[in-house]
């Protein structure tokens, strides 16, 4: 049953824009504010976790961001990826 849902609400939302335009805005955040975290971006973009997860698994997949590093996160004690920009056209 929850499958089903999350499958539906993935599939209204890419047919709306919605994970394109969330993908714009995950991008955009790393763009200025790298090395950052997921963490980082979905408190900066007000956005749930599981849809940065989404949004930077995406752009990871099409090779527009790296992780630069990984490391300890003070406050949840668990190993995270940092991540930046990985095709310098896109800074510019």
């Amino acid at each position: 049953m929850v499958k089903e849902t999350s499958r539906l609400a993935y599939y209204e939302n890419r047919v709306s824009g919605r994970n394109a335009y969330q993908r714009l805005e995950v991008l955009e955040f790393i763009k200025f504010n790298q090395p950052c975290n997921r963490n980082q971006i979905a408190d900066g973009l007000g956005l749930r976790l599981s849809a940065v997860c989404d949004r930077v698994n995406e752009l990871l997949k099409s090779e527009h961001i790296e992780v630069a590093f990984k490391d300890i996160d003070p406050e949840t004690g668990r190993k995270v990826e940092f991540l930046r920009i990985k095709d310098k056209e896109i800074i510019a």
